[in-house]
């Protein structure tokens, strides 16, 4: 529900589905990445930083028993965690100041952004209730993160999440099915999964893959049909050996919704999964290709 005392938004505006009742601030416009080959969420917008006194004037519009009753924010666009560090403690500052019940902030936190800055300063961000990072991963294969243009190695940024997690940190890792393609899904699903056994996030999420605006991807790709997708996932969840970690394949770019908690309910997994390929090979729909291209995901 849009009231007349919400922040105000640039459009297109993204937030994860478990973000779907959390009020939300768009410190930030765009993603101050930006780069990736597969991702054309932000191709329209420049990165930029809101500032302080617009920010307060957001909240300060809020009537006060609209703000006692809101526990949970998220800080927008693609990669809020980037603003500079001074500023975002002010800025977290003001939010608790004003929302008495606030039981956590969350965010996107790109690469970049998580390893410019010092473990003292995610100390005092974390201080201040932002607890929960939403970290796209995408593929624990660096040869796939390559194909991506993620700008990061896999085992670098392994050890700051895992630095951040000591301190108190919960992450929501996100992991792209058909990141590779058929010719690289193998060792996608080996190296994703391990990577997740080593870090245990709290939360993981799965997508697939899907282009907003940036068709030339599948140039380099040879491109996976349904059938290597349920594959690919099946290969993924099979590999994973954690315990506790809340799983989600709930995206509307998947094709069958998964949902347990890892890796107690792997076998109940594996096993829709494999009904799911069944289904498929019956109805002759197994070699059939997606369509990737969509604007509204």
């Amino acid at each position: 529900m849009i009231f007349d005392y919400s922040p105000e938004y640039t459009y297109p505006l993204y937030r994860p589905p478990s973000e779907a009742y959390s009020l939300i601030f768009q410190i930030t416009e765009g993603c101050s990445y930006n780069k990736c080959t597969f991702c054309g969420m932000y191709v329209d917008k420049h990165f930029s930083l809101k500032s302080f006194d617009k920010f307060k004037l957001e909240v300060d519009r809020m009537p006060i028993n609209y703000r006692h009753a809101v526990k949970r924010i998220f800080l927008a666009d693609g990669d809020a965690v980037a603003y500079p560090t001074e500023g975002l403690i002010r800025i977290l500052d003001y939010l608790n100041e004003n929302f008495p019940n606030i039981e956590r902030i969350s965010s996107y936190a790109g690469a970049h952004a998580l390893m410019k800055k010092k473990i003292d300063e995610w100390e005092e961000l974390r201080k201040r209730k932002l607890t929960l990072l939403y970290f796209g991963l995408e593929s624990g294969n660096d040869e796939v993160l390559t194909l991506m243009n993620k700008g990061m190695k896999s085992q670098k940024v392994k050890k700051k999440i895992l630095e951040l997690q000591g301190i108190g940190y919960d992450f929501s890792v996100m992991v792209i099915l058909g990141a590779g393609g058929k010719l690289l899904s193998d060792v996608h699903a080996k190296d994703t999964a391990l990577w997740i056994n080593d870090v245990n996030p709290k939360y993981l999420g799965m997508l697939t893959l899907f282009i907003r605006r940036k068709k030339d991807y599948f140039e380099k790709i040879m491109t996976p049909t349904i059938g290597d997708l349920i594959e690919e996932s099946k290969r993924i969840l099979d590999g994973i050996e954690t315990k506790g970690v809340i799983f989600r394949s709930n995206h509307i770019s998947n094709f069958v919704t998964l949902k347990g908690v890892l890796s107690e309910d792997k076998g109940k997994l594996l096993n829709q999964i494999d009904q799911t390929l069944d289904y498929l090979k019956s109805k002759g729909l197994f070699n059939k290709y997606p369509d990737y291209y969509r604007e509204e995901f």
